[in-house]
């Protein structure tokens, strides 16, 4: 029973998207932490990974997804004369939101493992 959890394609999945909030925090982190080098472009996941998780989710097939590439952010416009594009505001609201998404994906990955600890044990706690 417990394989079947653990191998079913949403459980896989979301420990994906688990896996790719910790990359993303690194990577606000790393930008953060570069908002004062000039020139620096802000890091972020690759746009076209959501596309390309949800028809491999809908495949049924979420392992089969690789982690989504690192790329610069080019495109968007740098607000200070040295070129850095890194915007304090922007990246704190990110991080904050990815924070969000990170702990209900952890509560949704645990909780077969609370069930199943529950109808062992007898106990709720």
């Amino acid at each position: 029973m417990i394989e079947k959890i653990l191998s079913s394609p949403v459980y896989e999945g979301s420990k994906m998207l688990l896996d790719v909030a910790v990359r993303r925090q690194e990577i606000f982190a790393s930008n953060l932490g570069n908002i004062d080098t000039p020139g620096f472009k802000r890091l972020e996941i690759n746009k076209d990974f959501t596309k390309v998780f949800a028809e491999a989710m809908r495949a049924g097939k979420p392992t089969s997804v690789a982690m989504p590439e690192v790329v610069k952010d080019i495109k968007s416009p740098s607000q200070r004369k040295d070129g850095n594009n890194v915007v304090l505001q922007d990246e704190l609201l990110a991080m904050n939101q990815n924070g969000a998404e990170y702990e209900a994906l952890t509560e949704f990955v645990s909780g077969p493992m609370r069930m199943m600890k529950m109808a062992i044990s007898g106990r709720i706690n």
